[in-house]
């Protein structure tokens, strides 16, 4: 084969595939191909207390719940490109009650929770999910 294609002059070591760097946050693997990049917990920064609400409740752990979610909108495209990516649009209260819920101490009883009535919203500091 090496002579049908000829030499090139190159180090076929040279040329191998990349080595993808693994990590692990509170259960969730992740793999970056890039060599310079910040190690995982650098680069989610200001993001883990909010991945720690929702992985990192209870010392029980976070149960992985299988199957998938797909939704049918008749609408074109920038509907649900603007409605999944920002809650820019929305009036001044809390429309993400499960964010709220989701933060309580596992004691706590939900349906005694005094809501805010003034609005609240999720968002890393580097601009994030929410940032509109």
């Amino acid at each position: 084969y090496d002579q049908k294609e000829g030499d090139c002059g190159f180090d076929k070591a040279d040329w191998g595939p990349l080595q993808a760097r693994v990590d692990t946050y509170k259960g969730l693997i992740s793999a970056n191909w890039d060599a310079q990049a910040p190690d995982l917990k650098t680069y989610l920064s200001d993001a883990m207390p909010y991945m720690d609400v929702m992985l990192d409740r209870t010392e029980a752990g976070t149960t992985v719940v299988g199957g998938m979610q797909k939704w049918v909108i008749p609408c074109n495209w920038k509907f649900a490109a603007e409605q999944f990516c920002s809650d820019m649009y929305r009036a001044g209260t809390m429309s993400h009650v499960s964010g709220v819920l989701a933060s309580l101490p596992p004691e706590m009883d939900p349906t005694q929770v005094q809501l805010p009535k003034t609005g609240n919203q999720f968002r890393a500091a580097w601009g994030g999910h929410g940032s509109g």
